[in-house]
């Protein structure tokens, strides 16, 4: 007889795929005379291959069509899948090749294949369907072998608002599992997922991501940048936030004095003079240019700067407030409107807008007065900017929070990631707030007379309590996740507390730069 065929001398088969499992089959040959001594190493060399990775049993089987004087011995190797094979092929077939051949010399043959895993019938779990991702034999609602769900299909619009609509409405829903907690449980969430209790629950980095996405869509229902505003007086400049009734700020439209009326300003009065100002007992205001006149005819140049500021200031109040900047204007000394009309050529400038960086930062103030004239001109623009980049801002102030509790929490045990999940879990209870907060602004809006009365009651009463809720809610959280005494974690509260408002005020200053600097 020849040469025993060399283990990895494998017939050409079909790969399997990477992830199915396999039957390696090893069929033997061997002379009937050394059958004693060939069976004991084969039962020791099975033993030896099954401590191999990836090999989990083997059986071995007679073969009777063995000829005279010869036996016939086949084993099936069952794996979990091909790379396991190929290793023990390249790395360990040859040495134990090598040692058979030196026991047994020429009086025994090798042949193998590789048989890929393709069904499996228990009695009582047959099925006659597959898994539509890797073909394997379904006993269920998931493949056991990839984890695909057995029903697959393309939804209908319909079908999928019904996936969603009931996930929502359903009680036993993870949805509602999650929220109830997060809202009137402080710290449960996080505690149920450190030790482990998880899958009743929203995954706490998807929910923080949900919940924001619906805030900010919410909050950009109305115009972000509707209410931006910034005010440039005295040589210092600063951004404000103001109502949408409310009227623009000084250095955007200068406001109408407390004496006058919001009339014309050409219309004579009965006392002989013009405007509503006329037969008024209150002194004229003295203004820096010395006392300031009575009402008079607005000249072209006047206009001029009448129509400048008009078009910075938001479109919904320009015919409120024409008429009050027309009459202001119409009592300015001349000193006040060529001051007026030095600002409103270029309200960044150096004479009218003192930028102190100091040596070190002297370099960037011609691109800090440069963002300051892209403010002016697009306000709103510049209000809308900065709130899509507070999400942003939200993924440096997290980390950043996180980090400061690490450090309250230094001898805890804990990871820094357990904190960031303490963090994660908080903030998106304040989003949630936000969202009912926003919901009932929108149903105030929607409505009128005394319904809006009570939507507007009810705000008022959810403001005041949030005022004392959410600090007793971060403080109950804490306590709750790291366990400790009152004692201990008031201080630490404390310093949280001081930590949480430098840090909003950094990133903040650094979100108004950044948008800044990059409109």
């Amino acid at each position: 007889m020849g040469r025993p065929p060399p283990f990895a001398n494998l017939p050409a088969v079909q790969p399997p795929s990477e992830s199915r499992s396999l039957v390696y089959e090893v069929n033997l040959e061997a002379d009937a005379a050394i059958a004693g001594a060939f069976d004991t190493w084969l039962r020791d060399h099975i033993a030896d291959v099954l401590q191999f990775e990836g090999f989990q049993s083997a059986e071995i089987l007679d073969d009777d069509s063995a000829p005279p004087g010869r036996i016939r011995r086949s084993v099936h190797y069952r794996l979990r899948d091909r790379p396991a094979l190929d290793r023990y092929l390249a790395l360990h077939a040859p040495q134990m090749q090598a040692a058979a051949a030196e026991r047994f010399g020429q009086r025994f043959s090798i042949a193998e294949r590789v048989l890929p895993h393709r069904e499996e019938f228990v009695p009582g779990t047959f099925s006659t369907e597959n898994c539509l991702n890797c073909g394997e034999v379904l006993r269920g609602q998931h493949c056991s072998n990839c984890g695909q769900h057995a029903q697959v299909r393309v939804l209908s619009l319909w079908g999928l608002l019904r996936d969603v609509i009931g996930d929502l409405f359903n009680a036993d829903s993870r949805v509602w599992r999650t929220l109830l907690p997060l809202a009137f449980r402080p710290g449960l969430l996080t505690q149920d997922f450190l030790c482990g209790r998880r899958a009743r629950y929203t995954p706490p980095f998807r929910m923080y991501l949900v919940l924001s996405l619906v805030f900010f869509v919410l909050a950009s229902l109305e115009d972000p940048g509707s209410g931006m505003t910034l005010n440039i007086d005295e040589g210092e400049a600063n951004i404000q936030l103001r109502d949408g009734g409310e009227a623009p700020a000084r250095g955007q439209a200068p406001p109408a004095p407390q004496e006058t009326a919001a009339t014309g300003t050409d219309s004579p009065s009965p006392g002989g003079g013009t405007g509503a100002a006329a037969g008024s007992s209150v002194p004229l205001p003295v203004g820096p240019g010395g006392p300031r006149t009575k009402p008079r005819p607005l000249d072209a140049e006047a206009r001029r700067l009448v129509g400048e500021v008009m078009k910075r200031v938001p479109t919904a109040q320009r015919e409120q407030l024409r008429a009050e900047i027309e009459q202001e204007m119409s009592r300015a000394s001349p000193t006040e409107r060529e001051a007026a009309a030095r600002f409103m050529a270029d309200p960044c400038s150096g004479q009218n807008l003192r930028v102190d960086l100091g040596p070190g930062l002297k370099p960037y103030e011609a691109r800090l007065r440069e963002a300051c004239r892209k403010i002016v001109s697009d306000q709103q623009g510049f209000g809308r900017a900065l709130f899509d980049n507070i999400p942003k801002m939200m993924f440096i102030f997290l980390p950043l929070i996180a980090a400061v509790m690490s450090v309250l929490y230094l001898r805890s045990g804990r990871y820094y990631v357990e904190h960031l999940l303490f963090v994660v879990h908080f903030h998106a209870f304040f989003f949630l707030v936000g969202i009912v907060a926003l919901l009932l602004d929108l149903l105030a809006a929607l409505l009128s007379g005394r319904a809006a009365g009570g939507i507007e009651a009810l705000q008022g009463l959810l403001g005041a309590a949030l005022v004392f809720y959410v600090p007793w809610y971060l403080l109950r959280a804490m306590r709750r996740v790291y366990g400790q005494s009152w004692w201990r974690t008031l201080p630490k509260y404390a310093l949280l507390g001081l930590a949480y408002l430098m840090s909003l005020v950094l990133t903040g200053l650094g979100l108004l730069a950044y948008t800044a600097l990059t409109l």
